[in-house]
């Protein structure tokens, strides 16, 4: 989880569609670690939630290979972004990608 955390965290700016207009925004907060988002975002994260993905099964290369483990990560939090006109907007944002077998994210 941390791993797929790191990759977004240094991140200024997300693609984000809002009121079915898609823009790029740049991003409040960031966080110092880990720990300070999962402080602030407590109910956050989970590993096979369940449900369906736009994910696809994997690949059986990438099984036996450790690539992809078949596990999913979802991260799903609210967040917010500054507007051109620095007006504050705050928007669910779901992030999901899967495992590698050691842990690590695939992102």
């Amino acid at each position: 989880m941390e791993s797929l955390f790191n990759i977004w965290n240094k991140s200024v700016f997300d693609n984000i569609v809002i009121d079915g207009e898609f823009k790029v925004l740049e991003r409040k907060n960031r966080y110092a670690n880990f720990d300070e988002f999962l402080a602030k975002h407590p109910n956050c994260c989970e590993v096979d939630p369940g449900g369906p993905y736009d994910m696809g099964a994997p690949f059986f290369i990438n099984r036996i290979t450790g690539y992809d483990s078949g596990s999913v990560i979802s991260f799903k939090f609210n967040e917010e972004y500054i507007e051109p006109d620095s007006k504050i907007v705050t928007q669910e944002i779901e992030i999901v990608d899967s495992l590698k077998n050691c842990g690590e994210s695939r992102w």
